[in-house]
């Protein structure tokens, strides 16, 4: 899913976490006028990234989420740069600097495959992430937030 520029990304990072906060506060937050702000998320939603008034952004029911595993290769020379620019995109969940072939680890949750292909493809196209590979989770069944998982 295209969730837009970077302005975008912070629109709806702000409006998961509270989908009724007024236009004018997502302005002043943003730094846009309020029209700016009201044109953009109406975008949002006619792209089907935000559905209506709520923003959901395909994570509402976490049992219904693609959660993966991204593994990149960064440019060690720009990693200050890449992981700021990783911050923008609301589906990754955390992203750490790793050792290995990759260097960099993301865990993501996409609400479908199509939206993994479109997470996976936009961040292909940022300079400095040089390869991408990725698993997707299949079962989650140890998760020491939740507790022990039963399936």
């Amino acid at each position: 899913m295209d969730y837009g520029d970077r302005i975008d990304r912070s629109l709806v990072s702000i409006l998961e976490g509270n989908a009724r906060i007024p236009a004018s506060e997502l302005a002043r937050r943003i730094g846009l006028v309020r029209s700016s702000v009201q044109e953009r998320r109406e975008r949002l939603e006619r792209r089907g990234v935000i559905p209506g008034d709520r923003a959901i952004v395909g994570r509402a029911a976490a049992d219904q989420s693609i959660l993966a595993t991204l593994f990149l290769t960064l440019d060690p020379r720009h990693f200050r740069r890449l992981f700021a620019q990783l911050r923008d995109y609301p589906d990754i969940i955390t992203a750490d600097v790793t050792g290995g072939a990759s260097n960099a680890l993301c865990r993501v949750s996409v609400p479908h495959l199509e939206a993994l292909e479109a997470l996976v493809g936009s961040l292909a196209e940022i300079e400095g992430i040089e390869a991408i590979t990725y698993s997707v989770v299949l079962s989650q069944t140890i998760n020491r937030d939740d507790g022990l998982l039963t399936n």
